[in-house]
């Protein structure tokens, strides 16, 4: 028995010494491992660090677009730009009992752009966008100040909804198939965009990026947002030395009713080819001159929802004006929404939305690069139907949605009727 328990001690011995030799690469091993430690803290993605919390977030929103034009249909997977696939940081840290900052990052991912395919071709390319990059300091008895590239104080004021449709059934709809020209009578491409009739040109919108008239954006600012009172926030903005907009926005519940709305105004001046395309310019239109925006905008939204039932009904509209318009051209641009539905849950997944929505807009003139019109105006109107399936479980949206657009344009004395253009959009948005 003695013989075996000195094996068994010697066999011990000898893996202890083989583990210590084996850990011991620098002589001490609890230094050694420190020293890894803090190598991998400075590579690794971490959740923050000892003074800022770091919060990773965002969706992924992918769709199948399926198109009429009148002459030709099809359909092409997309990244639904309407409430584009991103991924977010925020970071978040207490200074005092009153004091906090923080910063956000939003990255827009898509691979084949919702926005950018027509009859000719998918979007097949691939991309990324910096849609946020700011940072702010925040007190709890005033408000959030904000500085770097952001939303605007006017950004989405025209999208402010009760029901949960904004990934997918927006007063934006250049977002998803803005791109597409209609055809004339005769079954030609015209080379004109739906976003032409959207109060946007071929090179970039009238209004904001999208084309949507009175809507606000993104841009390099200095922004405030007020605390909430009595249910009002109110938040300003200026940047890029030739952009400032003020809005206030409302949100409360009163037996029942969930009621939200805001109001935003946002005036724009430019010398140069820029986000904001005030005159509807010609494509490929580059004259200084014309260029030289004096651009207002105002924008409003709302809703109104009878909790109990479901019932809700939602509104928007905007009104875009160009001081520095030629002579004689309409320097005025409007759109309208409406959107009208009921939200319940029927099903254990989650909430049903279905809804109807209508939409028009009024554009005015567009000039060429020598300021003559070349188009008096042009009218849209669009009519859709939209039903959206919440899968709580999975933090999921499950939708479609139908929508059929009807444009005419004035040159002169002479009013040209466009082929109908129709879409159905069915997808899904993941959160995480």
């Amino acid at each position: 028995m003695k013989k075996i328990a000195m094996i068994a001690l010697a066999a011990a011995a000898t893996v202890a010494s083989t583990s210590v030799m084996a850990a011991d690469l620098g002589g001490n091993c609890c230094a050694d491992l420190e020293e890894r430690i803090a190598e991998l803290e400075a590579t690794a993605a971490r959740k923050g660090n000892r003074k800022v919390k770091l919060t990773v977030s965002g969706w992924v929103n992918e769709s199948v677009l399926f198109w009429d034009d009148g002459v030709e249909s099809n359909a092409y997977q997309v990244t639904n730009l309407v409430a584009q696939t991103r991924f977010r940081f925020v970071g978040d840290a207490k200074i005092n009992d009153r004091w906090s900052a923080g910063y956000l990052m939003e990255i827009g991912v898509f691979g084949a752009n919702s926005s950018n395919v027509d009859a000719n071709a998918d979007d097949s390319g691939s991309g990324l966008n910096v849609r946020h990059s700011a940072w702010w300091l925040s007190n709890k008895d005033l408000g959030k100040f904000w500085v770097g590239q952001t939303s605007s104080a006017t950004d989405a004021i025209t999208e402010i909804n009760l029901a949960n449709t904004a990934h997918f059934a927006t007063q934006n709809a250049s977002a998803h198939s803005g791109a597409f020209q209609v055809r004339t009578a005769a079954g030609a491409l015209s080379g004109i965009q739906l976003r032409q009739f959207m109060g946007g040109n071929n090179n970039a919108a009238g209004g904001n990026t999208s084309g949507q008239i009175g809507e606000g954006e993104r841009f390099n600012v200095v922004k405030f947002e007020s605390i909430a009172l009595q249910g009002f926030t109110f938040s300003a903005a200026f940047g890029e030395d030739d952009i400032w907009d003020l809005a206030l926005r409302y949100a409360g519940e009163f037996n029942g009713i969930k009621v939200a709305f805001g109001i935003g105004y946002l005036q724009y001046t430019d010398n140069a080819a820029g986000d904001l395309n005030c005159v509807n310019l010609d494509a490929a239109n580059n004259n200084p001159a014309i260029q030289n925006h004096d651009c207002s905008q105002f924008g409003a939204s709302g809703a109104i929802m009878h909790v109990p039932t479901g019932l809700y009904v939602h509104a928007a509209y905007g009104h875009r004006q160009d001081d520095n318009a030629p002579a004689g051209a309409d320097d005025t641009s409007t759109q309208l929404y409406l959107q009208a539905g009921i939200e319940r849950k029927w099903l254990p997944l989650g909430k049903t939305t279905l809804f109807g929505e209508y939409q028009r807009w009024d554009v005015g003139s567009t000039v060429n690069a020598a300021g003559a019109i070349t188009v008096n105006s042009r009218e849209m109107t669009m009519w859709g139907l939209g039903l959206n399936q919440n899968i709580e479980a999975a933090a999921m949206d499950l939708y479609v949605r139908y929508n059929n657009f009807e444009a005419e344009q004035t040159v002169g004395a002479v009013t040209t009727d466009f082929q109908d253009f129709s879409t159905v959009m069915a997808g899904g948005k993941i959160n995480f």
